[in-house]
């Protein structure tokens, strides 16, 4: 069986003044998947459970957008200067075509980049994440997103709170998972880069008068859009209205679970996201 060792030194790479740090292993031949994490994580905040099966059957390229993590610079206060920042990366690799899996506000950087660079991405898995102008969090969970934790085990039950489901199986999964990502996490994102997404994520969802969601339209390719059953930090009821909007996408719903779903199932969630990316059905359609 073919095994996967996820790199634990970053290789870095120049762009128009930033030095980006990035990692990419997995299968040597294919359509790369690029990784967009999640609020304040760094490219050692996704799973290896989910990250091995994936890289597997595909090259995989993990890396740490503008100002967080290994890479240098400030990161930016809108999403459309982050998605413009990580199409900068993708060229500067020398890549003409990648698939995009985008994790909460990497899900919101992920749709940006396609409108930015459509001929630059081939799919994309929208995981736990919002259109613009989306359906936003009851007030008291976003008085708690912006909270700094005093302790660590403050942080740790914010954590769980965030991304699980309260339910003991939930919140079991959910710690099993945090230990494997704390096993390899060497690096933390500054508290520049807590303001200035918060910033980002702010301007996001801000409402628009008359907003029917018109220009996710012009994103025609292939998407498979995935959450928990009762996400509380990206209301679950985002990825209906991304799966409704979007022309050519497909929703799955992961039980008793929430934001952090694809952690929660690493496993399952990888098999469903090595279906969707190896799937002949779009390209039989379009002949």
């Amino acid at each position: 069986m073919t095994t996967v060792t996820i790199p634990k030194v970053s290789e870095f790479i120049e762009v128009e003044g930033t030095r980006y740090a990035y990692r990419k292993f997995g299968k040597e031949t294919g359509i790369p998947l690029l990784f967009l994490i999640h609020f304040r994580g760094t490219m050692e905040n996704w799973d290896p459970n989910m990250i091995e099966p994936i890289a597997k059957k595909r090259p995989v390229i993990l890396f740490d957008n503008k100002g967080v993590g290994e890479t240098r610079g400030q990161t930016p206060i809108t999403i459309a200067e982050m998605a413009k920042d990580a199409g900068a990366f993708i060229k500067a690799l020398g890549l003409e075509q990648v698939d995009i899996l985008g994790f909460s506000i990497g899900g919101m950087v992920a749709q940006e980049l396609a409108l930015q660079h459509g001929d630059l991405v081939r799919r994309m898995i929208l995981a736990g994440t919002s259109p613009e102008s989306g359906v936003n969090p009851d007030p008291e969970i976003i008085e708690r997103m912006n909270k700094n934790t005093t302790t660590q085990e403050e942080g740790l039950e914010d954590f769980m709170f965030f991304f699980y489901s309260p339910t003991d199986t939930s919140r079991s999964l959910g710690m099993a998972s945090l230990q494997r990502i704390f096993g390899q996490k060497t690096v933390n994102s500054s508290d520049q880069v807590q303001q200035s997404q918060l910033q980002a994520i702010a301007k996001w969802a801000q409402q628009k008068e008359d907003h029917q969601f018109e220009w996710l339209q012009s994103i025609d390719h292939p998407v498979l859009v995935t959450n928990g059953v009762t996400d509380i930090m990206v209301p679950t009821k985002n990825s209906y209205i991304l799966t409704e909007k979007l022309p050519n996408a497909q929703l799955i719903i992961y039980p008793d679970s929430g934001h952090g779903h694809l952690f929660q199932y690493p496993e399952m969630f990888a098999e469903h996201v090595n279906l969707f990316l190896n799937s002949q059905t779009y390209e039989a359609s379009k002949n």
